[in-house]
Parts: structure tokens; sequence; C-alpha cells
């Protein structure tokens, strides 16, 4: 267990540190030339890594999905990197947790899997809890940021359905390159539109965030393997302490009471579905 808990905690650390770059960025770089900067340092670091294993374990039998899977990346990435770049990090997380839910409710649509009165319950709790954080926004500047937080969220509960159908007989490098190569290929063309060259420190930033996205994601499918889910998961759920002190350290954003009330309801409502489905790494 302990194992399991240090490679969440490792997991969620590199997820935060990676989104606080993104917003550190963004205020000088377009979100596509950010997604597509991080994506190619992401390829680079993946393809070095399947190079000291052998290339074969890049080989799948599922090329379209992971396709699909890219594509629901790319947008995933790109309307939370704008978000990063409009939002605090604790309102954009705080929507971001409705994702277990979101998954859910896609399992029962897309796969025909039976919602029981729990799960229904905490997918109606959850909502309430979005709209704690977001109504009091309702009229302000920024409810396009909002918006593209809750398409974010979306996008990568469809991820989550379809990382569930290829968690078997994939391996993890091939679970990160074909994302990785999906969402180059949609930014490339892109990110030409206002692109700045990095310069400075700005370049050490950009080959973290590279990093960080491939190991937070084999950290957190290590704790997964090293641990029940149902003990490790509320785990993930602290990262809303590490943004909000991210927020207030780095930005100078005292977070507001709607979004840590907003938070505490949709946590509630998504621990309430551990026992039924883990979140999946993507």
């Amino acid at each position: 267990m302990l194992r399991a808990a240090a490679f969440m905690s490792l997991a969620i650390l590199c997820f935060v540190a990676q989104d606080a770059a993104i917003k550190w960025l963004a205020g000088d770089y377009g979100v596509m030339q950010i997604v597509l900067l991080r994506t190619a340092l992401s390829l680079a670091l993946v393809l070095g890594l399947a190079a000291t294993r052998g290339m074969r374990v890049l080989r799948t039998g599922h090329p379209w999905l992971h396709c699909a899977r890219g594509a629901l990346l790319f947008v995933s990435g790109a309307t939370f990197f704008y978000a990063f770049g409009h939002l605090p990090l604790a309102d954009a997380y705080a929507i971001f947790y409705m994702v277990p839910l979101a998954s859910t409710l896609l399992a029962a649509l897309l796969l025909g899997e039976r919602v029981p009165s729990r799960a229904a319950a905490a997918i109606a709790t959850g909502l309430a809890g979005v709209g704690i954080v977001v109504v009091p926004q309702v009229g302000g500047g920024e409810v396009l940021a909002y918006a593209a937080c809750v398409l974010g969220t979306l996008s990568y509960a469809f991820v989550g359905v379809i990382t569930r159908k290829l968690s078997t007989g994939e391996t993890r490098l091939a679970m990160l390159f074909y994302p990785c190569v999906v969402m180059a290929a949609l930014s490339l063309p892109l990110a030409s539109f206002g692109w700045s060259t990095p310069a400075g420190a700005d370049i050490a930033v950009f080959v973290a965030i590279g990093a960080l996205w491939p190991l937070a994601t084999m950290f957190f499918a290590a704790a997964l393997k090293n641990g029940e889910v149902a003990r490790i998961a509320p785990f993930e759920y602290s990262s809303i302490v590490w943004v909000v002190a991210v927020d207030f350290l780095l930005f100078g954003i005292v977070p507001a009471a709607a979004t840590l009330a907003g938070s505490a309801v949709i946590i509630v409502a998504c621990l309430l579905l551990i026992e039924r489905r883990p979140r999946q790494a993507a």
C-alpha cells in the first residue's frame, strides 16, 4: 500500500507541476504551440524508452482506437491549456474531477453498462458541485474558459472509455506513443499561427512539461498495479491542496469559497464510485 501511495503521490505532483508550468507559459505562447512542443518532447522521450526495450513494444492491433484516443486527448489538452491561461488552476481542477462521473455515464450510453442508483446519485451530486463552482461566474468574463473545462472533461471521459477497451494487450509505451503522434499531427498546422520562439528559461520549462506528462502517466499506472483502487484513489483528490498552493504562491490567486465548496462536493461524489470503477490512466 505504501508503494502504491508513493506512486500515486508522484503522479499527482507531476500532473500539478505540468499544469502550473503550462499556466506560467500561457501568457506568452499560443495553446497550439504549447500542445505541439509538449507532445514533441514527450514523443522523443517515449521513443528513447522504446529504443532501450525494443521497438516491438510499440506494436498494436488497434490503430484506429489509438487514433480516436489521441484525437480526444488533443481536444482535452487544448481546452484545458486554454483554461489554465484564464482561470485559477483550482477552478479547472474542480471541473476535471467530474471525469469518473462522466465516464460512468458514457459507459452506460456507449457500452450498455447498467448505472445503479448509487452511481446515478453520485452523478447528480457531482453536477451540483460543478454548479457551485461555475454558476457564480456566469455573466463574468471567463465563461468561455469554464466551457472549455467542461468540453475537456467530457473529452477525457471518452478517453477513459477507450482506454478500458485498450487496457489488455497494449504496452504502456504504446498507449503513450500513438496519442503523441496524433496530437503532433493535429497541432502542427495550427501552431504556426502566432508562433513565438522559446528562449532562456522558457526552454527548460517546455522540456520539463514534455517529460512530466509521460512520467505522470507511468506513475499513475504503477500506482494502480501496486495497490487496490479503493484505497489509493482518494490520494488523487489531494491535488486540490497542491493546486490551491500553486495558485497562491506562484500566481497570487486566493481560492474562492465557491471553488473549495464545489470541489468538496465533487470529490465526495467521485468517492461514491470508487468501488464501482477505477479511473483509468490515460
